[in-house]
């Protein structure tokens, strides 16, 4: 399905208090502005009130504001009242959408994926199918808490060689009960992070095409009905740009190359589903850092802590049961007094500081949790390193983002690196990955750290 009104300005109408008034829409992927005319009427829309619009093609095009602006224009005697509309979705279909509908089938396209589904095997068996016999295109399929998620390939029939040729990743999301547009943007979030992690450069999911739960069979005009898909807008606010990595890109942390590829990247897309609401912020912090690239400012190493920090069982140990800290206590007085020493005041403060594990500690013991490389310099650099983050982290904090030199700004991109690493490597570890599962590595790669003389 194609995107037929990006960058098409239509003509458009609505009731408005009973009359109808008419306007035209803009649309396209970076924005959606209607201009509704009342001439010599004055119209007003409230922001968060879906408009359903009538277009020029006899399709409704459903808009939600997000801000909507009045307006005159005069000449001689005449007055003409109009409200400009600022859109911040927008769905286009065979009638208007309701308040009520839900949605049972949610499709879309992805951006560059940096060979994530590759997936030789089935793409030659696509251009090998018979006209009669279509092909299973799927290269991946996750179902769970009432979603199924499949990723395939979509294909066209070229009939004057009689074979079917691969053209885009698509990506179709069915759900058991009926969602909301809101909460399709949630998944989205969740799709978004996980493909941008496993390609190791960031993607974009766009086309988005909708299914309502119910009425969803659109009349044809020589009688009977087919199935109906709606489109949904959601404008980006920017002008999308490929990114530019100079012939240069990181290997990505999954792929689909086999069946056991593909076992995996389905294992893994499952584990981002399931456990989204635990990690959301981890995995924001791998999209952000993913985003940034080779850009180091002063967010950069911001987002590297949130991301560490966020991270679901790196919490600083805690003594939670006083009644611990109090016979270590009594034991320590105890043994100073057989000693002659009376410093009962500075051990009872000392032991107060031990009911939580300090950063230091926190950063070995997960150092030798995940058994970095057996080089005790390496070891000893990446605890400095981490250290050093946190000071840098917490100087940026009182001032301003200034580096004396080149090889001042050499440490901060190393140690924020030193984070981002450590962060990784923790998420790594969690996913349901093959005990030899390779480390990503390359321009921009989180694991690049560990290879720096």
């Amino acid at each position: 399905m194609q995107n037929k009104y990006n960058g098409k300005t239509l003509l458009c109408r609505t009731d408005y208090n009973g009359q109808t008034v008419t306007g035209r829409i803009s649309m396209s992927t970076e924005a959606v502005d209607v201009k509704i005319v009342g001439f010599e009427d004055f119209v007003r829309f409230e922001s968060n009130r879906a408009i359903p619009l009538q277009l020029e093609d006899n399709q409704f095009c459903t808009v939600l504001p997000a801000t909507t602006s009045l307006g005159s224009s005069a000449s001689a005697n005449l007055v003409t009242y109009f409200a400009d509309v600022d859109v911040r979705q927008a769905i286009v279909g065979f009638r208007p959408w309701g308040a009520g509908d839900l949605i049972q089938e949610f499709q879309f396209k992805l951006s560059d994926t940096n060979g994530l589904f590759i997936a030789p095997d089935i793409q030659k068996a696509i251009v090998a199918a018979d006209v009669n016999d279509p092909p299973d295109s799927k290269i991946v399929e996750v179902t769970t808490d009432g979603i199924t998620i499949k990723i395939s390939f979509s294909y066209t029939f070229g009939w004057s060689d009689q074979n079917f040729q691969v053209s885009d990743v698509v990506g179709t999301v069915v759900f058991d009960e009926g969602k909301t547009t809101e909460q399709i943007n949630e998944l989205i979030g969740t799709l978004g992070t996980f493909f941008t992690a496993a390609a190791g450069i960031e993607v974009w999911l766009s086309d988005y095409w909708i299914k309502p739960s119910v009425d969803n069979e659109q009349p044809l005009m020589g009688g009977g009905s087919a199935p109906a898909h709606f489109q949904l807008i959601w404008p980006t606010g920017r002008v999308g740009r490929p990114v530019d990595y100079g012939g240069l890109k990181p290997t990505g942390l999954l792929r689909c190359w086999c069946e056991s590829d593909r076992k995996t990247t389905t294992d893994c897309l499952r584990f981002w589903v399931e456990n989204w609401k635990t990690w959301e912020s981890a995995f924001i912090g791998v999209l952000v850092a993913i985003r940034e690239g080779n850009t180091f400012g002063p967010n950069r190493i911001v987002n590297a802590c949130k991301w560490f920090e966020s991270t679901p069982g790196v919490e600083q140990l805690k003594v939670t049961r006083k009644e611990e800290l109090k016979a270590i206590s009594a034991a320590a007085i105890s043994k100073a007094h057989d000693l002659g020493l009376d410093i009962d005041g500075r051990i009872s403060g000392a032991i107060e500081r031990l009911r939580t594990e300090s950063r230091k500690q926190l950063f070995e013991r997960l150092i030798e949790a995940e058994k970095i490389k057996d080089d005790e310099a390496l070891r000893t650099r990446f605890l400095e390193d981490l250290l050093e983050a946190y000071r840098v982290r917490g100087d940026f904090a009182h001032a301003e983002f200034y580096h004396k030199s080149d090889d001042d700004f050499g440490q901060y991109v190393r140690v924020t690196r030193a984070v981002e690493a450590l962060a990784f490597l923790l998420l790594f570890r969690q996913l349901p990955l093959p005990d030899d599962h390779p480390w990503p590595h390359g321009p921009n790669s989180f694991t690049d750290y560990f290879t720096i003389p």
